[in-house]
């Protein structure tokens, strides 16, 4: 042990209604670099001057085009966790209503299981039959991010402390590494509680080597966050996924940079707002629930400035919890309706955003 392609647009959300605003119903950041003084006037080369043009040039290009692709008041992706069968029975009925298609990022050892709290290879085939996309959710539903320590480590401990990992979940007999960026030690974790220091990961075998909580992180090793990414892929191949919903609803830049190695997006980069500007960049989104854990005004509120500001919303929700109802998801998509904004899925954002 060591120490694909964009689907079509679809007319969506057009329930019968003379609402005078719209007949069809329908999220970015720039690097920037400065220049040292020398302490005399400085002046642009011409070849660096030319390249500078040339760079504007193509970056204002790219933005004009994914204005033309864009919509007249904004778009939406719905995006639900899981894919539990809440998702036929509460989401499912109102996009239908609306005929809105939405996103689903499903847990392929779930829909695996034969198990009716999740939803079946069958079901999630009738989600995309109607126009639906599904992404990948992982296969087991791993958090996808580092954690900090609380606790120093000396040698011969067998239990660590990171901050957070107890409401992010791990399975037993999950490959964990422990790094300050110097050293490195991989085990496995068979057992987790609270003791009086807080919540622990006990580990197969003791670690060798100091590590000081602060400068310290613990995460999943590379080799297990590939498979992840690769069963999960492997098992949802018939319904082409090209994008990534994070578990969790964390991730950080470590698993960005592996999660594109398979996927074209995630949907959950950040959190806390729905609005993302256009152009929007694929691996830096901004998602916000909409039914749980919200003040619906504040929802309202954010779709009434992605409709003014022509931008682009994300959206998510559990359906298997108990706020998240059908009545409150068709209330939104008449919110949507209302204010002329397009329901689409993650992947035709994705095409649109990039003028295609």
């Amino acid at each position: 042990m060591v120490d694909s392609k964009p689907v079509g647009r679809r007319t969506v959300l057009r329930r019968t209604a003379t609402l005078g605003i719209a007949s069809i119903a329908g999220c970015f950041r720039s690097d920037a670099t400065e220049n040292g003084n020398t302490g005399s006037d400085s002046v642009s080369s011409p070849d660096k001057a030319d390249s500078d043009q040339v760079s504007n040039a193509s970056d204002d290009a790219s933005k004009d085009a994914a204005e033309d692709e864009w919509f007249e008041n904004g778009a939406v992706t719905f995006i639900y966790d899981d894919g539990p069968n809440d998702d036929l029975e509460q989401a499912f009925p109102a996009h239908e209503t609306y005929d809105a298609p939405a996103t689903v990022g499903i847990v392929s050892e779930w829909m695996e299981r034969n198990d009716e709290r999740w939803m079946n290879v069958d079901e999630v085939t009738r989600l995309v039959d109607a126009g639906w996309e599904i992404a990948s959710h992982t296969a087991t539903h791993v958090a996808l991010t580092s954690f900090d320590l609380v606790e120093d480590v000396s040698p011969g401990d067998n239990r660590i402390y990171p901050e957070g990992r107890g409401q992010h979940g791990f399975l037993l007999g999950d490959p964990i590494e422990v790094t300050d960026g110097e050293k490195l030690v991989q085990r496995t974790v068979v057992e987790s509680d609270d003791d009086d220091i807080g919540r622990y990961l006990e580990l197969d075998e003791p670690i060798n080597t100091a590590f000081t909580a602060e400068e310290t992180v613990e995460r999943y090793t590379e080799p297990f966050v590939h498979k992840q990414l690769a069963d999960s892929q492997k098992a949802l191949a018939e319904f082409g996924p090209t994008t990534f919903l994070a578990p969790h609803n964390v991730i950080d830049d470590r698993h960005l940079d592996i999660v594109r190695e398979y996927y074209e997006g995630v949907l959950n980069v950040n959190s806390g707002t729905p609005v993302n500007d256009i152009p929007f960049d694929p691996f830096d989104t901004n998602r916000a629930y909409f039914a749980e854990h919200v003040d619906r005004d504040q929802v309202y509120a954010d779709l009434t400035q992605i409709a003014e500001e022509n931008v682009y919303g994300v959206l998510g929700a559990h359906t298997h919890r108990e706020e998240v109802t059908q009545d409150r998801i068709a209330e939104t998509l008449e919110w949507c309706n209302e204010l002329g904004i397009e329901a689409i899925t993650f992947e035709e954002a994705i095409s649109r955003n990039a003028g295609e």
